[in-house]
């Protein structure tokens, strides 16, 4: 045993350096052939471990070679030592990573100082292995290749850290403040302004500002027009694709113009009239929905590449020059180690040199593959004109994943409902020994008379049925006790069950949220050109009832940022359902409308089956809006379940909220489950010829099915709210929501239009969440494939809507002039 210990102890110590550098090697090219994929992959457990291994593994596996190497010398190594010197430039240059992967997350970008630090005593390192083998006459002869690679990796490694720290957020804002404004000289002007009062004059003072109201239709005939609300495209174009080179120009161009202009965006900076005015310019063509969400795509992928890569530096002239110096260094030092160890082959095993050919025709072929992919870029096009025949085929090249993740509260709380088989063990172990068939039986048929506890003592029962009734408490009570506590034993509740999915963010869907946000565009121009002509009226007036005609035509101007679904109830005049997001805060009226529109769209489907399918286009049309609703509702319940933080800064409420309608609504669900297993149970040991006749909406246990018919039921009876019922120390909306789900079917008995203003409701809640949640977390989810509330917040901020417009007159210029009052 001991001699087989000694054996795998010297295997190890033979191989341990070779399978380093071996491993260094393949998380290298994995890195090299995969990264560009990060951008464009939907969210998993399985893609986030596989990138988090290459880059962990790829920025710790070179220094454990390194610090091999540096304890090894010719005394005490193998008689190939020099050659595997060689290995320590080589781990040096993959240590300098590739193009496409600088960064896991923002966070990395702020430790652009640590990594420099590891730079500083990587590269010393590398030096003090050469140091230490330099007394070896052998180890000479690879000098040059040694110093050459060497010099090749101290250039990508420096050009690394310095990506990472333009990458940061500070060095985003720095790149376009521009200089300190310290705006017309006030001072100056009031002393201008006193002079010629003492002269016995009247200053006249005559201002205009720099700012101008930018309307884009100044035609009066084309007015405000409605939105497309869901109509299918214009049938112009058979596919969302560019077909020609000069189209896809046009896009590369805007998209590169809009990223330099509204990149401070991810840091949350602040625009002006000037910015709006070019963002509305790019987005002109009110059905040009596939172009604006590819213009905005191309855009996202320049600010991943700013944030998570190298683009920073390398897409300059800079990056340029150590691509090519780089490649250069690496080809003539492999060329130079390949000729000595040719020459010397017989003093080193085949093994090592084997493996020193293979790390040195890693390191070409990377630098090869980074200077291609660099020339073939998405900007190349623009300063090379002999790619423009190429750009059709990457803009159409897809660079973000084009899912949205879904989440649903009835579908996660129906999760693992106990079976029949855990009901009767369950009641196996509550019930008196040797009886717990009957006592099975027996309770379930006196399930309804539990409603009798609540009515009147338990001493007027009989003792055997008090015995029962207090069992199924205890039944119904371990199971919710068990259910909470799986539930809330974790901090966060939701990443035990992991219960999402994901569906492609189809056409339609794009269409229909950018037709919506032009037509708010068009009703913000409107209002701000009637505040605009208020305003000039008003010069006439005094000081105070200007202001006053300022106060209320500002009143009447639309706010896409705060309007949050009850604009589109006053458009569509729609009255008594405005409690829902007027009176609440809005992740509450978030989890609100998911249960009524959930509980509606499983309603609907449940009628729809049991009917014939209609294929006309209006019920196209309204199924469209069904699926619609149900998934922008399912996306944004995974966005404050999953990523709080994109809705509010103070996620606590919400978490406890959502964690509170989820308890009630399992409780519910068990609860209604164990009454309807119980009594077919029941019923099927009575008589199970006649039981599957006999079943009713009562008997059947609930699924996603018919999940929705207990909690409709409950509202149905009665018009009081649930917060009057329960008080307010717990959190929950459930009852809320299903309130909600009645009253618009009451309100609105047209599936058609009803559905068509749930959509736009969650269109409008949409642009609310995606104008309040702040840059950071917008660039956090670029790493992942993105999100569409990113693009609709870049698409709303270039149409001019967005909490980020601070300047909208600019620099005043006045006029001073001196009247005589002789």
């Amino acid at each position: 045993m001991l001699r087989y210990g000694e054996r795998l102890i010297q295997l190890w110590n033979d191989w341990q350096l070779s399978a380093a550098v071996l491993l260094s090697l393949t998380l290298q090219l994995l890195l090299l052939t995969t990264a560009h994929f990060r951008r464009s992959t939907t969210p998993s457990r399985w893609s986030k471990g596989y990138f988090w291994v290459l880059y962990i593994g790829s920025r710790f596996i070179a220094p454990y070679a390194l610090g091999i190497l540096s304890r090894a010398s010719k005394g005490d190594a193998d008689a190939d030592a020099d050659i595997q010197a060689l290995w320590a430039a080589l781990m040096l240059f993959h240590l300098a990573g590739v193009d496409d992967f600088s960064a896991l997350s923002l966070e990395d970008n702020k430790l652009w100082e640590r990594r420099a630090f590891e730079m500083v005593i990587n590269v010393v390192t590398t030096g003090y292995v050469s140091v230490r083998y330099f007394l070896d006459p052998a180890f000479r002869r690879f000098i040059g290749p040694f110093a050459l690679i060497s010099l090749a990796g101290v250039m990508k490694y420096v050009e690394q850290v310095f990506a990472l720290k333009r990458a940061t957020m500070d060095a985003l804002i720095e790149s376009v403040l521009g200089i300190p404004d310290a705006s017309p000289d006030y001072g100056d002007f009031m002393d201008r302004t006193n002079g010629i009062l003492r002269s016995g004059c009247i200053p006249s003072l005559n201002a205009s500002e720099q700012g101008v109201f930018f309307r884009e239709h100044t035609s009066s005939e084309q007015g405000v027009v409605g939105p497309n609300s869901g109509a299918d495209p214009p049938s112009g174009r058979v596919t969302n694709a560019v077909h020609t080179p000069k189209e896809a120009m046009e896009i590369i161009d805007s998209a590169r113009s809009l990223y330099r202009m509204f990149k401070v965006l991810f840091a949350d900076g602040i625009f002006s009239f000037k910015e709006r005015r070019h963002g509305q310019a790019q987005f002109r063509d009110a059905e040009a929905s596939w172009r604006a969400f590819k213009i905005v795509e191309i855009e996202l992928s320049f600010v991943y590449d700013r944030l998570y890569t190298k683009a920073s530096v390398s897409r300059g002239k800079i990056g340029m020059v150590i691509r090519v110096a780089s490649l250069l260094l690496t080809l003539a030092g492999s060329l130079y180690a390949l000729i000595v160890t040719t020459l010397h082959a017989r003093q080193y095993r085949l093994r090592h040199r084997s493996i020193m050919y293979t790390l040195l025709a890693g390191a070409v072929l990377t630098d090869i593959v980074i200077l291609v992919a660099r020339v073939f870029n998405i900007r190349s096009p623009l300063y090379r004109k002999w790619l423009r025949c190429c750009s059709a085929k990457l803009v159409n090249q897809r660079r973000w994943s084009g899912y949205m993740a879904q989440s649903n509260l009835v579908t996660f709380c129906l999760k693992n409902l106990p079976s029949e088989s855990e009901l009767a063990a369950t009641l196996r172990r509550l019930s008196p020994p040797g009886g717990s068939k009957e006592f099975f039986i027996n309770c379930a048929s006196r399930v309804l008379a539990r409603t009798t506890v609540s009515l009147c003592s338990t001493t007027f029962l009989p003792a055997d049925l008090v015995k029962e009734l207090e069992a199924w408490e205890a039944l119904q009570k371990y199971f919710e006790q068990s259910s909470l506590f799986e539930q809330t034993r974790s901090r966060s509740f939701w990443k035990y069950f992991k219960k999402t999915w994901h569906v492609q963010v189809r056409d339609e869907l794009q269409d229909f949220i950018f037709k919506q946000l032009k037509y708010e565009e068009r009703q913000l121009n409107n209002d701000r050109e009637r505040e605009s002509q208020g305003n000039r009226a008003g010069t006439s007036y005094s000081r105070e009832e200007a202001g006053e005609t300022s106060q209320q035509n500002h009143k009447k101007v639309r706010d896409p940022v705060t309007a949050r679904g009850d604009q589109v109830l006053k458009d569509e005049k729609i009255t008594g359902i405005e409690w829902s997001l007027q009176e609440k805060e809005f992740d509450e009226s978030l989890l609100i409308w998911h249960i009524a529109t959930d509980l509606c769209f499983r309603e609907e489907n449940s009628s729809k089956q049991n009917g014939s399918a209609d294929d006309d286009p209006g019920a196209r049309q309204t199924r469209k809006h069904m699926d619609m609703a149900t998934e922008l509702s399912n996306y944004l319940f995974y966005i404050m379940v999953v990523h709080p933080l994109m809705l509010s800064s103070s996620t606590t409420m919400a978490v406890k909220r959502c964690r509170d309608t989820c308890a009630e609504a399992r409780r519910h669900f068990l609860k209604r489950h164990i009454e309807a297993k119980t009594r077919y149970s029941a019923s099927s040991s009575r008589k199970k010829e006649d039981a599957s006749s006999n079943a009713n909406e009562d008997d059947k246990a609930v699924s996603e099915e018919n999940a929705h018919v207990s909690l409709l039921k409950v509202v149905e009876v009665t018009p009081l709210q649930a917060s009057k019922v329960k008080g307010d120390k717990s959190k929950s909306v459930l009852w809320d929501g299903c309130s909600l789900a009645h009253e618009l079917t009451r309100t609105m008995a047209d599936p058609a239009r009803k559905w068509e203003v749930i959509c736009k409701v969650w269109v409008e809640m949409l642009c609310h969440a995606a104008v309040q949640c702040g840059g950071y977390q917008h660039a956090e989810r670029l790493k992942e494939g993105g999100e569409l509330i990113t693009f609709v917040c870049l698409l709303m901020t270039h149409l001019g809507m967005g909490k980020h417009y601070k300047t909208e007159v600019g620099d005043s210029y006045p006029h001073l002039s001196a009247y005589d009052t002789a």
